[in-house]
Parts: C-alpha cells; sequence; structure tokens
C-alpha cells in the first residue's frame, strides 16, 4: 500500500518550525504526491496566523512553489477552530472559498464568540466529575456538528483530541455531509475501538500526520495499523491504495 497525499501539515505561518517549501520536499522525498498546508486559524491562541487574509498569502506562495516543484503538488487550507456552539470558526466563507480544504477541530485555547465561552470554560473543568465530562462532551460533540452543518468541512481534524466528542455522533454527521474524519498520526491517541465505532456509520477515513516538521511529513504508517486493527476495508479511506 501506498499514501497518496498528507493532507495537514503546519508552516512557520502559524505554529510549524519549517517553510512551505521545507516541508513540500520532505513530502516529495517520501513519495508523497500530494500535500496540503494547513495552517492554524486566527483565533488560535498564540500558534494562529495572524490574520484571517494571511491564507490568501500561503496560498499565492504556493501557487509560485507549484510552477517551480516538480512531482509533489502543493495545495492551500486552514485548519479552523471551533469557536462556538453554533457553527461559528475563525475562517469566514470569504477567505475559505478560496481555497483548497477546510479542515475543522476543536482547540482548547481559543478566542471564541459568546456561545463558545461556556464550552472552553467547561472543558477544564470536565476532569472533576463524571457529570461534568458528560456536559463537556455532549457540548463538545454538538460544536462539531454544528460546524458540520453550517460550512463545508473537508476534514474534522483529530477528533477527540484533549476535547472528548461522542464519536459515533461525530461519525454520522461526517458521513451525512460528506465530510472526512482523521486518523491523526501526529498524536496516536485513537484506538481501533473508536474507529470501529465511527467506521460503523459508514464515515471516509483519511490519515494525516499533522506534521509541524519536515521530518514527520508523511509518517502515516502508525495510522494505517489502527486502521488495519479495527478491520476498515480500503475503500473507506481516501489516501491510501494497494
Amino acid at each position: 500500500m501506498r499514501f497518496l497525499g498528507d493532507y495537514h501539515l503546519h508552516t512557520r505561518y502559524s505554529d510549524g518550525r519549517a517553510t512551505m517549501r521545507e516541508m513540500a520536499e520532505a513530502a516529495r522525498a517520501k513519495g508523497l504526491a500530494e500535500v496540503a498546508i494547513t495552517d492554524h486559524g486566527p483565533h488560535t491562541i498564540r500558534i494562529g496566523v495572524r490574520q484571517a487574509e494571511t491564507y490568501l498569502a500561503i496560498k499565492s506562495e504556493a501557487e509560485l512553489l507549484n510552477k517551480e516543484l516538480d512531482n509533489i503538488k502543493i495545495l492551500v487550507g486552514a485548519e479552523a477552530s471551533v469557536t462556538g456552539l453554533n457553527g461559528e470558526i475563525d475562517v469566514p466563507p470569504d477567505i475559505y472559498r478560496r481555497l483548497d480544504m477546510l479542515l475543522v477541530g476543536l482547540h482548547p485555547y481559543v478566542r471564541p464568540h459568546l456561545s463558545g465561552i461556556g464550552m472552553l470554560v467547561g472543558n477544564p473543568l470536565r476532569r472533576l466529575s463524571k457529570g461534568l465530562y458528560r456536559k463537556a462532551m455532549n457540548t463538545n460533540t454538538k460544536a462539531l456538528v454544528e460546524v458540520m452543518n453550517r460550512h463545508p468541512v473537508d476534514v474534522i481534524t483529530h477528533p477527540g483530541l484533549v476535547m472528548p466528542v461522542d464519536v459515533g455522533e461525530v461519525a454520522r454527521a461526517c458521513a451525512r455531509t460528506e465530510t472526512f474524519f482523521e486518523v491523526n498520526t501526529g498524536h496516536l491517541y485513537q484506538t481501533p475501538a473508536e474507529i470501529r465505532v465511527a467506521a460503523k456509520e459508514g464515515v471516509k477515513f483519511i490519515l494525516n500526520s499533522d506534521a509541524h516538521f519536515p521530518e514527520t511529513v508523511g509518517q502515516l504508517d502508525q495510522g494505517l495499523a489502527i486502521l488495519q486493527a479495527a478491520e476498515v476495508p480500503l475503500e473507506q479511506i481516501v489516501n491510501v491504495v494497494d
């Protein structure tokens, strides 16, 4: 089996440690055909792009590199953060519509919309009791589902990392909205049991490294091993070919 691409990479535009060129060249050296540069949204505290318009500068840089570099295609997206309970994210439609991909994830440190304040306060409190844990999980799940209802999301990033979600409910929403469910090899927190729950909903999986360094671009094998342990058929994995 081989991997077609790695669609969740960060550069110095957010909290990555390398340039777009360095990340693309690393991907090419590992035999990938495509990468997506998906830096954090501007409301992600301390690690996001300076402003939403920065994505247009990233897009322009990618267009120049695509003319220069052979055997690798650079896509540009955004890893937007969920900032509220009613589908709010920190990348506006007039920006993401000009990009190649829209990724969305839950992150614990963001500047929220008014509806998201309770979500961000509730997540640190979830460790105090089972009731607070369930409340946080339900709130996080609702927020993710509402984002998929409101925006044309391509990928839900690292579902359940740090901020717990109902995996089955998120997967159902992904399947209904044709959104890919990420298996994130940069954190390796997902289990075959969780993946089986998601797979039963008919969701499509995408393997991504969430790389912040050239050395970890395309390191997707461990994620594939989790999917194989969960007995996910190849046709449910969008960036792997036999």
